[in-house]
């Protein structure tokens, strides 16, 4: 299984809409079950533990993942917020390891989405699961899927 530890990088060129929205939008967790393909709720809290809309570092966020019969729930903190640029995070809880957006003007009227993670999944038999060719091809065309709507709801 070649594809077993390899991080996970994607790019995704937008044209049209500034790099400020985009980034704006990515910090906009109560849509995301709006375009995010596979998620099936989303919720944000501060280290009081208390429901926020701000997404800044020590925020944390808790997805329940639902795909191919699966559902998995992963929280996840924030590390890194630099508008209109960099959103980072690691997992916590369901997984272990980092992830983020980095969005850039890339020319006139195009904006670069770059999502980059690296993770193993707990329990250790679904990261088994996950890192199959097949559930990462899944996981893929999922996340193309998310981008697409996500460029879709920006217009």
């Amino acid at each position: 299984m070649a594809d077993r530890d390899r991080p996970y990088r994607a790019g995704y060129l937008i044209s049209g809409i500034e790099a400020g929205r985009v980034f704006a939008a990515l910090l906009d967790v109560k849509s995301f079950p709006e375009w995010a393909v596979g998620l099936g709720g989303v919720s944000a809290t501060d280290a009081a533990g208390r429901e926020t809309s701000e997404i800044e570092p020590g925020t944390t966020l808790t997805f329940v993942l639902r795909a191919a019969g699966l559902t998995h729930t992963v929280i996840s903190e924030i590390t890194a917020v630099e508008p209109p640029r960099l959103l980072e995070w690691r997992y916590v809880r369901g997984a272990t390891g980092s992830g983020g957006w980095h969005v850039e003007e890339s020319g006139p009227n195009t904006v670069e989405m770059a999502l980059s993670t690296d993770y193993a999944v707990r329990p250790a038999w679904l990261n088994r699961i996950a890192h199959r060719p097949f559930f990462r091809g899944l996981t893929e065309e999922l996340l193309r899927r998310s981008i697409r709507r996500f460029e879709q709801r920006l217009r």
